[in-house]
């Protein structure tokens, strides 16, 4: 009888076993972490930091915490950021960043900003107090766990590392007052070319079909050659109409160019310019008896100029040769919807093999829905570690065919990634895929930060992550509808 037993419980460890494998654990049992106190005598002081003490939903304010360590750090660590709601434990906001100069050359005695950084506070942080808690950390990735080893404080009256106190307060989103679209100009009649300013070029009334049969009203405009900037250019319409110099509640400028069937190709010049001199620039290819449609996204020319003080755009040439004659139609300012904070992308499934081998090459497809437009050029991204140290880790970025702008609503949408391989030198193991969409924002290391809304790790209350903007190229990532997806994590690979 004890027989039977044994080897129905072995039958019964066997058919369990490949639930079991690593390739099977849920995504917790990989994504554990723990904070702890580094053992030892304090090295650190906290100073003092400039931050306001009230803020409201949705700005972006300056801060700056002030350190001077005691002993030297071996270390380069990061300085943790959070705000806790008063009479909670929980993090609300996690704001974590490097400082300026590296910890690794802090002198001793001597104190030390770590900042400026943008701290922005998110419009769907709950309004009210919250404490502040901050210090400098050494992040260790182990292959099982992650560690956030916190430095201690010198400073005998802090607990907790709670260095002060925070009000959020609530802020209504302004309604937009303009209309979802309006013509800049309209080239309806002899009015609207009379606002365009020529510079050693022609322009007139015309209506015209384009290649599609579509009749059309526009600006003919021929640019006489010669020597210098020739073109057109909207300068003082902005003094006339100065509400169409703010363009801040608008998400599109769109723009038709058309060379006739018989005319000459070319490269034409764009140019905008705000109120401060700053300019964006691009070069537009012509083919004759094609419409080349621009679609200029604002967050990628926020980041190049004050879209809230337009002072001109101007076409043009360099120096040209011979005349150069095209169409101008349909000047628009396009508000698609305003932000909602709501996502928009579901991650449907993934498609790539269980198990690869180090040195093999494989790719992987991704499903994703869309339930709302979005207008913004978007990429996919695809990268794969292994769990908590991080190792072997690769990375893919792929441009989006169709556009994402141009994706049915409500229908699965697959991906493919470029193609993949896991170094022969990286470890073996349980490689964790992370993907989805994301956009590419110029921002000067300015005005952009990079919001994402997972549930934490082991935790059960949602912590609003904020990762400052490094560089003069910001990424953000396309928030997931799915709740149970946390930091973008997809799938799992099993490498051998």
């Amino acid at each position: 009888m004890k027989r039977k037993k044994m080897l129905l419980s072995l039958f019964l460890m066997l058919m369990l076993l490949p639930f079991l494998a690593p390739g099977y654990l849920p995504a917790k049992e990989y994504g554990s972490h723990k904070t702890e106190v580094r053992e030892g005598e304090p090295r650190v002081t906290f100073v003092s930091y400039n931050l306001q003490t009230e803020i409201g939903q949705g700005e972006l304010v300056s801060a700056s915490i002030f350190f001077k360590v005691t002993k030297p750090l071996e270390k380069s660590e990061k300085v943790f950021f959070h705000l806790v709601k008063s009479g909670r434990k929980e993090t609300s906001l996690n704001a974590d960043f490097s400082p300026r100069y590296p910890t690794l050359i802090w002198d001793v005695n001597q104190v030390v900003e770590a900042g400026p950084f943008e701290l922005a506070i998110p419009f769907n942080l709950e309004p009210g107090e919250y404490d502040v808690e901050v210090g400098l950390m050494e992040i260790v990735r182990e292959e099982s766990v992650v560690r956030y080893i916190r430095e201690p404080y010198t400073n005998q009256e802090i607990k907790d590392f709670i260095i002060g106190k925070l009000t959020v307060t609530r802020t209504e989103a302004p309604e937009p007052n303009e209309p979802s679209e309006v013509d800049l100009t309209s080239f309806n009649d002899e009015g609207d070319i009379m606002l365009w300013e020529p510079l050693e070029a022609t322009i007139k009334f015309l209506g015209y079909s384009d290649e599609d049969g579509q009749d059309t009203a526009a600006a003919e405009v021929t640019i006489l050659p010669g020597g210098g900037y020739p073109g057109i250019m909207l300068l003082n319409f902005f003094n006339i109409m100065p509400k169409r110099g703010d363009w801040s509640l608008y998400d599109t400028l769109e723009m038709n160019l058309f060379i006739p069937t018989d005319g000459e190709g070319g490269g034409l010049r764009f140019q905008i310019t705000d109120k401060t001199g700053r300019v964006y620039e691009s070069q537009l290819a012509l083919a004759p008896g094609k419409t080349r449609k621009l679609d200029l996204s604002m967050v990628e020319l926020s980041g190049k100029i004050d879209i809230s003080i337009i002072e001109r755009i101007k076409l043009f040439l360099v120096s040209p040769a011979q005349p150069f004659t095209f169409y101008i139609s349909r000047l628009k300012l396009i508000s698609r919807g305003m932000p909602t904070g709501k996502p928009a992308v579901t991650f449907v499934r993934m498609e790539a093999p269980e198990t690869t081998k180090r040195g093999q090459i494989f790719k992987i497809r991704m499903i994703f829905d869309i339930d709302q437009p979005i207008f913004q050029t978007h990429k996919m991204f695809v990268h794969l570690a292994r769990v908590n140290d991080r190792a072997g880790s690769i990375g893919t970025d792929i441009n989006l065919t169709p556009p994402l702008r141009d994706w049915p609503l409500n229908q699965k949408i697959g991906v493919d990634s470029a193609p993949l391989m896991i170094s022969e030198e990286a470890p073996p193991g349980i490689y964790v895929v992370r993907a989805g969409l994301y956009l590419i924002a110029y921002t000067d290391g300015q005005g952009y930060v990079k919001m994402e809304d997972w549930e934490a790790y082991g935790g059960k209350s949602e912590v609003i992550n904020i990762m400052q903007a490094a560089g003069p190229v910001d990424y953000i990532k396309q928030p997931y509808t799915n709740l149970d997806i946390q930091d973008w994590e997809v799938g799992t690979i099993e490498v051998q």
